[in-house]
């Protein structure tokens, strides 16, 4: 069992290790006392989103898509299948052996964009939410003011852009946290294991993994033409939608301030810079044209 104890995150909220289970390789996930019961709440909603894309992949073999079985879950802790893949992309992957894996990813988020949703909604009821979203636009606009890491003017014109959004934000099933380089995995076989249902949901707004993809692409890949490619290779295999560069410009929108968050956060708490890159996309979008943002 010793071999396989390797610690993968260690934080005020959460505990996760590899581990033994019955002479397997695993993961353990586990809720610890400091976390707050919104958080543990969580850990029960990341299961139920691996159990309910595991029966997706089930009922649609041509997701080509695979879940990590769970082992044991209870209250505030879960053991899963340990995923032995590569990520879709890693930061540092060229763009010329990238396109071909986006083309997978891209695919997956096409398909499951045309699935229908369950009778009942299910799952975290956050930010995603497509009748959250585009209240969440002005408010985080204001927070980044607040926070020294936008200007006035760029927080005007993403509340004048969002103006109007919401009503055109139509509910789909999201992973809510998707992430090419830490939360997707592609196998040899072509299929994408998924990681971390913290945030799932069937009531995101449209396009919201793809607009998550889109940014953490844009913001930590070798180039920005990793996520401009992402982007092109989706609207190619998705169905047409009414009112697609509206969903898309408003969710690309909310992530591309939350973009900004998660830059000022990472240089203060790691020292890594990505503020540039992340205000050179907040730049593009401010032009409220969704041409520019992919090739």
């Amino acid at each position: 069992m010793a071999e396989y104890k390797r610690v993968l995150q260690d934080d005020a909220n959460f505990l996760v290790e590899t581990t033994d289970w019955q002479g397997k390789k695993a993961v353990k996930k586990t809720a610890k006392p400091s976390a707050p019961l919104t958080r543990i709440e969580r850990v029960n909603n990341d299961v139920l989103g691996m159990q309910f894309f595991a029966e997706l992949a089930d009922k649609h073999p041509t997701l080509q898509l695979w879940v990590p079985i769970v082992y044991e879950s209870g209250p505030g802790y879960y053991i899963r299948e340990f995923i032995k893949d590569e990520p879709v992309v890693n930061e540092d992957t060229p763009f010329e052996h990238a396109k071909p894996r986006l083309d997978h990813l891209a695919e997956l988020l096409a398909e499951i964009d045309g699935l229908d949703l369950p009778a009942e909604p299910a799952g975290y009821i956050g930010s995603s939410n497509y009748q959250n979203l585009a209240n969440s636009i002005p408010r985080w606009a204001d927070e980044n003011i607040a926070d020294g890491i936008m200007t006035k003017e760029e927080g005007a014109r993403a509340k004048e852009i969002s103006i109007g959004l919401g009503k055109y934000l139509e509910p789909r099933i999201a992973h809510g946290d998707m992430s090419p380089y830490k939360h997707a995995y592609l196998s040899k076989d072509g299929k994408i294991a998924l990681i971390d249902f913290e945030n799932f949901t069937t009531h995101a707004a449209r396009y919201f993994d793809v607009a998550w993809s889109y940014t953490r692409l844009y913001g930590f890949a070798d180039s920005p033409d990793h996520a401009k490619y992402f982007l092109s290779s989706f609207m190619k295999k998705a169905n047409m939608a009414p009112h697609m560069k509206e969903q898309l410009m408003a969710v690309i929108l909310q992530r591309t301030l939350g973009l900004q968050k998660d830059a000022d956060a990472d240089l203060k708490e790691t020292g890594i810079d990505r503020k540039a890159r992340a205000k050179h996309l907040l730049g593009f979008v401010l032009e409220n044209t969704l041409g520019l943002l992919h090739l």
